[in-house]
């Protein structure tokens, strides 16, 4: 059986986390995980962050940054034989709810206009590939707010970062509309490595093997 953890965020790319891609590989490996799909943070404070080094750049070079922490993690894991998978954790500007992207491929990362400025989640979907799952993410976090799940492949019902009783009601609310049940660590630092994430007997070495694995329902959700 193999483990994959599906929602961590890099130093490189989030001020509030503590540990570079390289530095979470080697974490994951270390507990047994085969892979990870970096989820680093795409909403404005990201700009926020980064602005001297943001300001003025081509959209190219503005992905090319985002992607640090991925790139980090993807280098480290080709030496360890460690599937490391893009992905993204989007925020619409001036809104509070968090959206997980998996499917993607790099191409497709810089090919897509700046996510967070669109006008809403559904727009961001209109535009995805089509082989691209969307997950809301903790979905009862304080000042989320509530919003129609339809179009949502799963929920994130098992969040390592959030309180016992908010991922209770994430897992009502999916099993109320029969969305998929996720699980990620939500991983910014060394306390939260190895806290979520899927366990399978499917190897998983591309982002469409990963959206394979999660349509095919042949999974079952890491909650320690």
């Amino acid at each position: 059986m193999y483990r994959y953890e599906i929602h961590c965020h890099t130093s490189d790319c989030d001020k509030v986390a503590t540990l570079t891609g390289a530095e979470l590989v080697k974490s994951y490996a270390d507990r047994g995980y085969s892979g990870m799909v970096i989820t680093d943070h795409y909403f404005s404070i990201f700009f926020d962050w980064f602005k001297d080094e943001l300001n003025g750049k081509s959209h190219e070079k503005i992905i090319t940054r985002w992607l640090k922490g991925y790139y980090s993690a993807r280098n480290e894991g080709e030496k360890l034989g460690f599937t490391v998978l893009p992905g993204a954790e989007v925020r619409i500007d001036g809104t509070i709810n968090d959206y997980l992207v998996y499917g993607l491929e790099e191409k497709d990362i810089f090919s897509l206009p700046l996510l967070n400025r669109m006008k809403n989640i559904n727009e961001v979907m209109d535009i995805l590939p089509d082989y691209t799952l969307v997950v809301q993410a903790h979905p009862f976090r304080d000042n989320m707010t509530v919003c129609d799940p339809s179009r949502f492949f799963g929920i994130e019902v098992y969040n390592g970062s959030t309180d016992k009783f908010r991922n209770q009601m994430a897992r009502a609310w999916a099993e109320h509309y029969k969305k998929a049940f996720f699980s990620g660590s939500d991983c910014h630092g060394e306390h939260a490595i190895a806290k979520g994430g899927i366990i399978t007997g499917r190897k998983i070495f591309t982002p469409s093997d990963l959206t394979n694995v999660l349509k095919s329902g042949e999974y079952k959700l890491i909650e320690n």
